[in-house]
Formats: structure tokens, C-alpha cells, sequence
């Protein structure tokens, strides 16, 4: 199956998925990921703030800032097609633009400062590939920080047991943590 295909198909089941199981197995995965050694060791993350049925990361996000941890999410350049780490403080700092919850103001944060990268994704397979929404935001972004944890949330429907295909531009995640289990390791 090809990319365009792969991600529809995906998106669609993740669209359809019943709200208290979206809620519940987001619950169970952001715990998952605060209970880790890597996340408890961290100063900063570099997160998404969930739309269109993604794994939610309220908690993370909430968790982090309690722990004096600095969070950060992307304040997107459209047009130069990139992603500036930008801090937040509080939930009241997230506003939408076109249908992306984003940072209100650009406070920009030094990438390579930053110890955790929580990396959106429609499909991922065992391999730790990852499809993403098309755009190549966080691939431009990931390719500058290889030495960064790169750490995927994902539903365990998202995740096929076949190698994606995937083009020299995609940049692997690390870990992707599931309702189910962990694959890879830090």
C-alpha cells in the first residue's frame, strides 16, 4: 500500500474511534510514557497538543508543567514550512489555527535543548517508521536533532507489523508507546 493510502485508511478508523475509548486509551499511554525512567530524567519536551482523535497529551502536558519541567509545543511557520519550539506555561497559552492547537505567542525554546521530542503520526509500524499527515513539519524538524529522544504515542490500530513504505526524508521515532506495550528502548 502506498502512503496516501495507508494514511487515509488509518485516519479514518482513528476519526471513528468511540470517544471513551479514545479518552481511556489516551489516559493509559500518556501514564505509560509518565512512568518512564527517560521522561522522569527529562527537563524539556517538545510536544504535540492533540486534534482529529490523536492521542491526547493533556496529561503530559499538565504532569510536565506541575514538575517544573520546560514543555514546549510547535509554533508553526507556514510560510516556510517549519516548526519553532515555543513555550508554554499554562493550558491558556493554546489557541487553534487551522485546526491545529498552537501556542498564542512565538517564545521560542533552543531545539537542542530539548531532551524528549513526543513525534505525531497516522501510521507507525514495528520497525519504529512513522507516516505522518503529509506535510513534512516534523521530519524537517527531526532531522536536526538526531541525538533527541523521539517518542511516539499511538493506538495499537496505528501500529502494522509490515514495513512502511517510507522515502529517504523519513525520519525513524525512537519508541512508540501504545495502550498495549512499549517497542523499542532507550
Amino acid at each position: 500500500m502506498n502512503k496516501k493510502i495507508l494514511r487515509e485508511k488509518i485516519r479514518r478508523m482513528r476519526e471513528n474511534l468511540d470517544e471513551n475509548i479514545w479518552e481511556e486509551n489516551s489516559k493509559i499511554i500518556q501514564w505509560r510514557f509518565i512512568e518512564t525512567e527517560y521522561y522522569k530524567n527529562s527537563k524539556s519536551i517538545f510536544t504535540y497538543f492533540a486534534f482529529d482523535r490523536e492521542v491526547k497529551t493533556d496529561e503530559i502536558i499538565k504532569n510536565a508543567l506541575q514538575n517544573n519541567k520546560k514543555v514546549c509545543l510547535p509554533f508553526i511557520d507556514w510560510e516556510n514550512r517549519i516548526l519553532i519550539p515555543s513555550l508554554i506555561y499554562n493550558f491558556d497559552e493554546i489557541v487553534t489555527y487551522k485546526k491545529i492547537p498552537v501556542p498564542k505567542n512565538l517564545n521560542p525554546f533552543e531545539k537542542e535543548k530539548i531532551d524528549i521530542v513526543i513525534v505525531p503520526g497516522v501510521v507507525f509500524d514495528i520497525y519504529k517508521n512513522r507516516i505522518g499527515m503529509g506535510g513534512g513539519f516534523y521530519d524537517r524538524f527531526l532531522k536536526d536533532i538526531r541525538r533527541t529522544l523521539k517518542v511516539a504515542l499511538a493506538f495499537e490500530f496505528q501500529i502494522l507489523n509490515e514495513k512502511l513504505p517510507i522515502d529517504e526524508y523519513d525520519i525513524k521515532v525512537d519508541i512508540i508507546i501504545t495502550e498495549k506495550r512499549i517497542i523499542g528502548s532507550f
